[in-house]
């Protein structure tokens, strides 16, 4: 456990703000610590998702990559599950599979091998780039050794929902059951689908999946499943499972590659940009998780160096930046947090910050900041650096409270444990420090701009979770950012 105090008697009492006031002196990114490669940078959710990464790595390729108009962006984990908002113009784009940097001319955008593909979301989500772009910036290549997501892990998922309460935590992308034929020692891989024998490995799996599903009592092919909009279609027999995935795979070719040796390239040039995305957070973490509301892929940073291979290690990045709303939590699922928000105050962030999720649309819990649990997940995945997104959300009337500690039933103090019988039997300890009117920074983009008191609190929080702060975000829009990164 931390004690914040500390941390609290600097900026508040002394007004010791630790230079948060000012642009940092080095950029991380062009003279990095030693050991690190320079212009790495590597961005995860720093809680429980929805965080709005997506807008943060659209915001890093501009100035990392769209000078130079080359680089590349790099998703290491997740699937059709995850939902970057990205504003273009007047539109709000929601990506799944598709790495946010695909906007940006002369990226190459990599779906890695940590990820699950689901070919017909990935070719329906390209067909919107499309028609927003007019074209798809990027260079999209799909990592052959990913693994596929179809629709019959989709059905087995459904059918799974009504016989564990595991199941509730899942979103109905057929994510864990596509991941879990790895473990199982038989998983389809991209390249499956390029092989001349690709109708036998497919309908061997057709036919494993209709025995998963027949044997819980279901039909695999009467069972719904959903399409990147939402919409149901049944899976279909034998014959149309594979006609379709026929007219997909033929679609998909031009995008799958064998990536080791161009990230291996790419990777020894320094130069080069690198930027790492991640889906969901480390608060949905497998190991770090509170069951059932868990992902199953890695969404901390050591998930890049599987989804690699080894080329890159955690340590070699030069900025890892986890990602969390500045003034609240929020969170989705059945896990109850010990630091829920009263109703009218949850409503009202939730209208004001739109937190409802991008892909499966469903109104997120709001909490206040806990930060023992945010520090034990800055611990965990290897987090340095700090984005602060949705400044523009406080409110001059109502002070941020925070959450300093824990105590037990016998009042003593208590650290977080991602276990919900533990966080059950807790009572959050709060502090309240002075707000500011969210309003009258939505959309500035000058460190001058911010209210005194703002500085305050986002150097007490960067103190708090020992990580430097880089970016912050007052707004959706593109240029609604605050950076603290010199130039």
């Amino acid at each position: 456990m931390t004690n914040f105090s500390d941390v609290y008697e600097a900026v508040y009492q002394r007004g010791d703000l630790g230079g948060i006031d000012r642009r940092l002196p080095v950029n991380p990114l062009t003279d990095p610590p030693a050991g690190a490669r320079p212009n790495s940078l590597a961005v995860e959710g720093g809680a429980f998702g929805d965080e709005g990464k997506g807008r943060v790595v659209d915001e890093v390729c501009g100035r990392m990559i769209g000078v130079r108009h080359q680089g590349v962006v790099y998703r290491w984990n997740g699937g059709a599950n995850a939902g970057h908002t990205v504003i273009v113009g007047e539109r709000r784009l929601a990506l799944h599979q598709v790495p946010s940097g695909a906007l940006f001319s002369g990226v190459t955008a990599v779906l890695g091998k940590g990820m699950v593909i689901h070919p017909g979301d990935l070719l329906a989500e390209i067909a919107e780039v499309r028609a927003i772009a007019g074209e798809l910036p990027a260079t999209l290549q799909v990592d052959e050794m990913a693994v596929l997501a179809l629709d019959t892990h989709r059905a087995l998922e459904n059918v799974l929902k009504t016989w564990a309460e595991g199941g509730r935590g899942a979103t109905g992308r057929g994510i864990s059951p596509a991941y879990a034929d790895v473990l199982f020692r038989h998983p389809l891989r991209v390249r499956d689908l390029s092989a001349a024998d690709w109708q036998e490995r497919l309908g061997r799996h057709y036919d494993l999946y209709a025995a998963f599903v027949g044997g819980l009592g279901g039909d695999l092919a009467a069972q719904p499943v959903v399409r990147l909009d939402g919409s149901p279609i049944p899976v279909g027999s034998k014959t149309e499972f594979l006609f379709r995935l026929g007219e997909q795979r033929a679609a998909l070719q031009p995008f799958i590659h064998n990536v080791y040796g161009l990230i291996r390239e790419l990777w020894a040039d320094p130069a080069v940009p690198f930027i790492f995305e991640g889906a969901q957070a480390v608060g949905l973490d497998p190991r770090f998780g509170v069951y059932p509301d868990v992902t199953s892929s890695d969404p901390t940073f050591h998930g890049i160096v599987a989804s690699t291979e080894g080329l890159i290690q955690t340590g070699d990045i030069a900025v890892r930046m986890a990602t969390i709303k500045a003034t609240y939590t929020s969170s989705v699922g059945t896990r109850r947090l010990p630091t829920m928000m009263p109703p009218d105050l949850a409503g009202r962030i939730r209208e004001d910050a739109h937190e409802y999720g991008a892909t499966t649309k469903r109104p997120r819990d709001i909490a206040f900041i806990d930060l023992p649990c945010l520090r034990f997940f800055a611990q965990v995945s290897g987090a340095k650096h700090l984005v602060l997104t949705h400044l523009d959300i406080a409110y001059p009337d109502v002070p941020v409270r925070v959450c300093t500690h824990y105590l037990d039933a016998q009042g003593r103090p208590a650290g977080y444990r991602p276990d919900q019988v533990t966080l059950d039997s807790v009572q959050a300890q709060y502090l309240d420090l002075p707000s500011w009117d969210g309003a009258a920074v939505r959309n500035v983009s000058r460190l001058d701009d911010l209210p005194d008191a703002a500085l305050q609190y986002i150097a007490f929080l960067a103190g708090a979770l020992g990580v430097t702060p880089l970016f912050g975000t007052t707004g959706p829009a593109r240029e609604a950012l605050i950076a603290w990164l010199p130039g």
